[in-house]
Formats: C-alpha cells, structure tokens, sequence
C-alpha cells in the first residue's frame, strides 16, 4: 500500500477540518467565538485608559505611543501580505466547509486577529513587565478560535503570531 506525502497543505487541511468538527460541540464554539471577539479591537482601544487607572499616565502616554505605532506598522505589513499572497480561506479552499463566522475580508494570509493579539502581548510586556507574557496564552487562543471558526489555516495563524510579535519587538525596542 503506498501512503501520500504528508504536506505543509495536507497538514494544514487536516487541522482546520479536525477543529472545524470540534466546533459542533456548542462549548467549544462559545470558547472559540469569545476569543476570537476578545480580539476585535476593542480591548486595544481601552488598554490604555486600564494602564492609566492601574499606573500612572506617563504610562499609559508611553504605552499608547508604541502601542499605535506598532499597529500602524504591522496593519500596513498584515494588509499588503494579505492582498500580495491572496490565499483563499478554508471554505473557499476546502470543498464542503462551511465557516461558522463570516471573516471581514476575502484572503487569509496572515491572519489579522492573531496578529493583532500577538502585537498588543508583545507591547505590554515590553512596557509594562514580564507579567504580561501570560498573555501569550490568551493570544495562542486567539489563533486557535480563528482556525477552530473555519476562517484561517493553522499557518495562517504562525505567520500572524511572527508578524505580530516581531513588530511588537522592533517598535518596541525602538521607543524604549
């Protein structure tokens, strides 16, 4: 019996569809909707209010500053990636499957809520403490949501996660 070679797109297909029947139990898809929402944006714009009220507002001033300059970095990087590489996302791409969110836009490579998440952890552990690298947790979950709601594939989600930290590093080293 010949056995196919395992590939990056294999494995990547593999995943989505495992994920995507995990998303049928109704507690895995309330989990998998509430990080991807904790991720739309809006908790970046309060941040720096919360870092204000929890420190001082020079703080807060220092970390709203890097804060929008890595998100204005990195969502001209996530943005030209995008719609340089067009990949099509797994429902256009895997007959059959059938996303249980409707994503905001048409291409799937790297993925925004990942890369988002992943640069806002980065920043405030760069500005405010060790601390926050708990958050990467949160972030992990982020990407995992987004491949387990059928909009991105696990890689997708990898390049998100280097795209976003790696600009959280370089702004951040930048200012401080």
């Amino acid at each position: 019996m010949r056995s196919l070679p395992v590939t990056l797109k294999s494995v990547d297909v593999s995943l989505v569809l495992h994920m995507a029947e995990r998303a049928t139990r109704p507690a895995s898809r309330r989990r998998y909707l509430w990080l991807s929402k904790s991720a739309d944006g809006w908790v970046y714009l309060v941040s720096p209010l919360l870092v204000a009220l929890a420190g001082t507002v020079a703080s807060a001033v220092q970390f709203f500053t890097i804060c929008g300059a890595a998100f204005a970095v990195e969502r001209s990087l996530y943005w030209t990636i995008k719609n340089t590489t067009k990949r099509l996302r797994p429902p256009q791409a895997i007959p059959g499957l059938r996303s249980i969110v409707i994503a905001n836009d048409r291409f799937s490579l790297p993925s925004g809520h990942t890369s988002g998440a992943f640069l806002f952890v980065t920043v405030l552990s760069e500005t405010l403490g060790p601390f926050w690298l708990l958050g990467y947790f949160w972030a992990a979950g982020v990407g995992t949501s987004r491949v387990g709601l059928g909009v991105h594939f696990p890689t997708d989600v990898c390049a998100g996660a280097a795209l976003g930290t790696s600009v959280g590093l370089l702004i951040s080293g930048a200012f401080l």
